[in-house]
């Protein structure tokens, strides 16, 4: 008898066994099917949202083959990001290729990270007969830049350089960013803040730009702060704009890479867009510009339920994208712990 109850507890414990191999099989396998798996980053690769890929404007999950058609037909596009996630730029690179894939002419592509005052440097890099990553990543100085690792972006980086597309240098430059910081929109000539349609947001709009921006900084700063950074986080959307505009002019096809921050419909680069297309400026007509296709990136989070709790404050998820790749989330340091050190240090001084 006590043989039969240690042969029981024995093929129990097989089953138990074979179970657990079976559910972390599933687990793997999910996450190689995944549309744009298998996952680099670390964190919440099982979560149930992880891999969605959704219709903003319907709530309904739409194919990888049905957005990459969209991307196709599309003349413009916006591909958002959270900077350190490695997931997010081979996603980018993979959508470049469908955006470009059929066209006579390769698309500009516009990035973020890289000032305009490296403009220069880019078009004599990109003259060269045969060019990689590493030199563009030289070129334009990223390892000093303050942008995450060039490891991150090089899957990126060498899709648009198999394109052969060329690259606009939208970002905004240090100096730049300081004298904004410091006297606001009036840095700029008032032909700058004409040509980029930079005039006033509408009270309600400024006063959710400010409540991000305060919230983004850990809800450590006053309000009168985050109204100055307003002044430098719409001139980084109007000149992402611009470098799309400029983009367009001369491919007939643009995308930009830039953080979600920037690439929200309602009053990010998007917004200016928008203002270029429908007001002319001293005597010019308007751009006539069409409506890009914005696609966010979002990370999972550990009690999200619904895609509208993956998304900023309480923003509805058709205000601020047409479609939202949901992926695990990148291992980060706390960023709150890091920006309270920096602002205790910042104290002593």
């Amino acid at each position: 008898m006590h043989g039969v109850h240690e042969q029981v507890r024995h093929d129990f414990r097989l089953h138990l066994a074979f179970a657990f191999l079976c559910l972390m099989a599933a687990g793997v396998l999910a996450a190689t099917k995944a549309p744009f798996g298998p996952w680099r980053s670390p964190l919440l690769r099982n979560h149930p949202l992880v891999g969605r890929i959704v219709d903003a404007a319907t709530g309904a999950d739409i194919s990888r083959a049905a957005l990459e058609e969209r991307l196709r037909r599309a003349r413009m596009a916006i591909l958002g990001e959270v900077h350190d996630n490695p997931d997010h730029h081979r996603i980018q690179a993979r959508l470049l290729a469908a955006f470009a894939k059929g066209r006579d002419t390769p698309p500009a592509v516009v990035f973020e990270m890289i000032p305009t005052t490296m403009q220069k440097r880019l078009d004599m890099i990109l003259k060269l007969p045969e060019v990689d990553a590493d030199m563009v990543f030289d070129a334009v100085r990223w390892d000093e830049s303050g942008w995450p690792s060039r490891d991150l972006y090089r899957p990126l980086m060498e899709q648009v350089l198999r394109l052969r597309a060329p690259i606009i240098a939208a970002g905004l430059p240090r100096d730049l960013v300081k004298k904004v910081a410091r006297r606001g929109l009036s840095a700029l000539s008032r032909m700058k803040i004409g040509l980029l349609r930079l005039g006033p947001l509408p009270p309600d709009m400024q006063a959710a730009l400010e409540k991000e921006i305060v919230k983004s900084h850990c809800d450590m700063i006053p309000r009168e702060a985050a109204r100055k950074m307003s002044a430098v986080q719409r001139l980084r959307d109007a000149m992402l704009a611009d470098g799309l505009r400029r983009g367009y002019a001369r491919q007939g096809g643009a995308v930009l890479i830039a953080g979600d921050g920037h690439a929200r419909k309602d009053r990010a680069a998007p917004l200016y867009l928008r203002r270029m297309s429908e007001h002319g400026f001293m005597g010019r007509p308007p751009a006539n510009l069409p409506a890009p296709l914005v696609i966010w990136q979002a990370e999972a989070r550990e009690k999200a339920k619904t895609l509208a709790d993956v998304m900023p404050g309480d923003a509805a998820p058709a205000t601020v994208a047409d479609v939202i790749v949901i992926t695990p989330r990148a291992r980060r340091k706390d960023p709150c712990d890091q920006f309270a050190r920096f602002m205790k240090r910042k104290d002593r001084r």
